[in-house]
């Protein structure tokens, strides 16, 4: 990025101190944008409104000589980490998640919050009707239905920090957004995590939930409660582990065992696997029982979850520039 306007330079140069770097910068900037724009006053003013919606930073913040780039995160943000995770590590990902919630919302179908939601036990049977078990697809599309779009998120600086999950309310909307990357399996329980902290009030307008790591063994109030609704509404029990008796398994006998306790029990192999190699600390058979249960499945948790957020927006509605920046993150990997 060669950069010859001085105006334009310390719009960048404010960027970079919050964390964006210029590769990153430059993948989110339309295709019609030019550096001289900020060449007068309202220019200047209308580059930094741009910028601050892109990215997440206070606009007043980027025209302003004397002020500092500060992020324009979720509103009352709750930082649940370990102990050496510093704070200011998840900011960019949450403003990220925030600016691209913004253009989400704007064509996700409106639709009354509804006076509660069901607890645990009550959807769990509910989703259960005509089904064998609840998976991540199931999950998805009744948060969904609810009009809590969840939102996975890729499209981040490279070296930039992520949580795990996050739950906010923005514009009166609940909004969850994931970042999981291993394509089978451990989305389910993400989702059911932040929809608990929804379901439960942890998430209002003045407080959002920032998961670092979504732990179930959390010793944390908040995020105790949060587990226990997920456990719950998968299998049925708030305490739940899996943990075969006899002799340790491979990844064979760990995918049969798991298909078998799943048409028994009503839960979802994969999370039974994952179940399995969480208490056993074996992780590397649960992966190769994942792999194997999922050998003939088309579409990953992630190529799921975009597909069906993608079908409910009203695409036709978004400018181009929010149109071109939604297609950025949905498709885009780090930067």
């Amino acid at each position: 990025m060669t950069v010859t306007n001085p105006q334009m330079k310390r719009l960048y140069s404010k960027l970079k101190t919050v964390g964006y770097n210029t590769k990153y910068i430059n993948s989110l900037l339309p295709d019609w944008w030019d550096d001289e724009i900020a060449e007068t006053p309202a220019g200047l003013q209308q580059a930094s409104l741009i910028l601050g919606q892109t990215f997440g930073v206070r606009a007043e913040t980027l025209w302003a000589d004397s002020a500092e780039a500060e992020l324009n995160l979720p509103q009352g943000i709750r930082f649940k980490h370990r102990e050496n995770v510093i704070v200011d590590d998840l900011s960019v990902a949450c403003a990220i998640a925030r600016s691209l919630a913004r253009v989400v919302l704007k064509v996700f179908p409106t639709k009354p919050r509804p006076d509660f939601y069901p607890d645990a036990s009550e959807l769990r049977r509910l989703l259960l009707v005509d089904k064998k078990w609840i998976t991540f697809q199931d999950l998805l599309a009744h948060c969904l239905d609810m009009g809590i779009p969840v939102i996975h998120l890729q499209h981040l600086p490279k070296k930039v920090k992520k949580m795990e999950g996050l739950a906010f309310e923005q514009n009166g909307h609940p909004v969850i957004v994931l970042t999981q990357n291993h394509p089978y399996g451990y989305a389910l329980f993400d989702l059911a995590h932040e929809l608990g902290h929804i379901t439960l009030g942890h998430v209002t307008a003045e407080q959002a939930m920032v998961d670092k790591k979504i732990d179930s063994e959390a010793d944390d109030e908040i995020e105790s409660a949060a587990n226990r609704f997920a456990m719950e509404l998968l299998t049925g029990d708030p305490e739940c582990k899996i943990v075969p008796r006899g002799r340790n398994l491979n990844g064979d006998e760990l995918a049969t065992a798991a298909i078998l306790y799943a048409e028994k029990n009503h839960i979802d192999p994969l999370h039974i696997v994952l179940n399995y190699g969480h208490s056993k600390k074996h992780w590397g058979v649960a992966h190769a029982a994942i792999k194997k249960i999922c050998k003939d499945t088309p579409t990953t948790d992630q190529e799921s979850l975009r597909a069906a957020l993608l079908n409910l927006l009203a695409l036709d509605e978004l400018n181009e520039d929010d149109y071109t920046l939604l297609q950025t993150h949905l498709k885009g990997n780090a930067d």
